[in-house]
């Protein structure tokens, strides 16, 4: 793999951010699989459109309508604060968030370019600045990577932070779209494969997931069925991504610590956008006119529908127990949170329940008890009834 490398300054700007205490609406609270807890949480209230949430710890981050434009904002599920990230005229979109560093597609400067803001510092930086378009970034740790036409087709490139410099990832003249990073691991959809120019999300076109390891400078190709895969995610060793090889679009993991391929959340659902962070996979599906958030738990092989509004749910992410979404149920996209928790069941009232083999007798009397108490932990026994407890046994 050869890299094309550049150094170039970052322009710095600094902004004035707009915060206001958000109301949230009521949280109302499901349970399922006897112990699974789900509480849903309306994050925003407005009237009107916010779209494409990314969620990493506390912090909850999307694209939003409410000014005539698109802005990025964010929610702080701690202090129940929203802020606005961005404040022009222009578009910006599609953001996503790792610590304290939020990015996004920006159209400011007459073309998409790519932009992070850093919370902690409250400085605005420019990633890119060639004047073509850059888009879809993700960011893990010190590394954002993006979509990029400069060289009239779509690469993926990455931007290091602490080295300022800015890496060609795929050379070969054809699509590559939608990365993700998980440490030095990045993947995205590629179609070098694919006959003809079928559209990305056409389940008839060969798009396959491939991926690069920036510690050994290999790309590498995971799938080579002659079907779709698109929507990659990564946490960790895992891989997942969605899948139209059976006819319908399913939800299939690599690990890269096995090389072993699976199909997870195998049903009928026509399944989109997955997204994986430790042993959960959320992802959307159609099914029965109206499209819902599910989560797979890859450990216990349980699927879990997660919205029952009958409405239509879209794009997920997952951060440890919450999930976000896009949901429509009030006519207009709003983010939506679920919490996840898992109550241990109550334990139980003792019932005392003792027989005797005999209950008279000449003294020095041997009496065998049978204990058929339910529930109990421990046994006091005072044979004298003189409150000394004379025996702790359970017979």
């Amino acid at each position: 793999m050869r890299y094309r490398e550049r150094f170039f300054p970052n322009v710095l700007i600094f902004v004035f951010l707009v915060s206001v205490s958000s109301m949230v609406s009521a949280a109302s609270t499901q349970r399922v699989d006897g112990q699974l807890v789900l509480t849903e949480t309306q994050v925003t209230t407005n009237r009107s459109s916010q779209d494409y949430p990314a969620i990493y710890a506390d912090r909850i981050v999307w694209q939003d309508y409410q000014n005539g434009n698109l802005d990025i904002y964010m929610y702080n599920i701690s202090t129940s604060t929203e802020t606005q990230i961005t404040d022009n005229e222009y578009a910006e979109e599609r953001p996503d968030i790792y610590g304290d560093r939020i990015v996004w597609g920006d159209n400011r400067d007459g073309n998409s370019d790519i932009y992070m803001y850093n919370l902690s510092t409250k400085k605005e930086v420019q990633i890119t600045t060639n004047k073509s378009d850059q888009y879809f970034p993700a960011i893990y740790d010190d590394k954002i990577v993006w979509v990029d036409l400069r060289n009239g087709y779509r690469d993926i490139y990455m931007y290091n932070l602490s080295t300022s410099k800015e890496i060609q990832i795929t050379t070969d003249v054809s699509d590559q779209l939608y990365p993700a990073i998980y440490g030095d691991i990045i993947v995205w959809s590629d179609g070098r494969n694919r006959e003809g120019l079928e559209e990305y999300r056409n389940s008839k076109g060969n798009w396959d997931i491939y991926m690069y390891n920036l510690s050994t400078s290999k790309e590498i190709q995971l799938t080579t069925n002659k079907s779709s895969q698109i929507d990659a995610s990564i946490h960790g060793n895992k891989i997942v991504w969605a899948d139209s090889r059976n006819g319908n679009m399913d939800i299939y993991m690599y690990d890269l610590s096995t090389s072993i391929e699976t199909q997870i959340a195998a049903n009928e659902l026509y399944k989109y956008y997955p997204t994986i962070n430790g042993e959960n996979v959320v992802y959307q599906a159609y099914h029965n006119g109206n499209t819902d958030i599910y989560m797979y738990n890859i450990s216990t092989f349980k699927n879990t529908k997660i919205t029952t509004n009958g409405s239509y749910q879209y794009f997920p992410d997952i951060y440890d127990d919450r999930i976000v979404w896009e949901d429509w149920r009030n006519g207009t996209p709003d983010i939506y949170m679920c919490t996840l928790s898992v109550e241990e069941p109550k334990p139980k009232p003792p019932i005392a329940d003792f027989s005797t083999n005999r209950t008279q007798g000449l003294d020095p009397l041997v009496v065998q008890f049978t204990d058929l108490s339910q529930n109990a932990t421990e046994r006091n026994w005072d044979f004298n009834s003189d409150g000394i407890i004379d025996s702790t046994d359970r017979a």
